[in-house]
């Protein structure tokens, strides 16, 4: 029986030989057919038209992701994850940025350069301050509170 598995496995690594394989974006695919099934399945209580258009639309994503693994077209399947990867990205750079905005509330002032919409980490009660964006040195006066004495 023992066998039996490893000859199976050679025979999937030898059918996986050119092909693309799992990413990221396969995960991501996954993981939203599985919700979709539960959302599903909680609606087919109350509704079946609505239980059916989900199950379809999980289905298809399924097939895609599926489709994505197995193909031999590896350029457009790398472009596909590497548009995925840049697009969660600026998701979770937007998010850290909340994140850091929100632990350092009480000491920093976070402003954003008028010029190119960065955002600056600025120190709180200095008054008012000359500042230069580091990223297009653009200068500006921010006022970040009284001076403490």
């Amino acid at each position: 029986m023992k066998k039996f598995f490893q000859n199976l496995g050679w025979k999937f690594q030898q059918l996986m030989v050119g092909r693309y394989g799992i990413d990221r974006l396969w995960t991501v695919l996954l993981v939203c057919y599985m919700i979709l099934i539960v959302i599903a399945n909680i609606l087919y209580r109350f509704s079946k038209i609505s239980y059916y258009a989900i199950f379809a639309l999980a289905t298809a994503l399924l097939i895609f992701s599926v489709f994505r693994v197995f193909s031999k077209n590896i350029e457009a399947r790398r472009n596909e994850n590497n548009a995925w990867l840049s697009f969660a990205g600026k998701i979770r750079q937007k998010n850290m940025l909340t994140k850091n905005k929100w632990k350092q509330r009480k000491t920093h002032k976070f402003v954003k350069c008028k010029k190119c919409k960065k955002a600056l980490r600025l120190p709180r009660h200095k008054g008012k301050i000359n500042v230069t964006c580091p990223y297009c040195n653009n200068q500006f006066i921010v006022n970040t509170g009284k001076k403490e004495n």
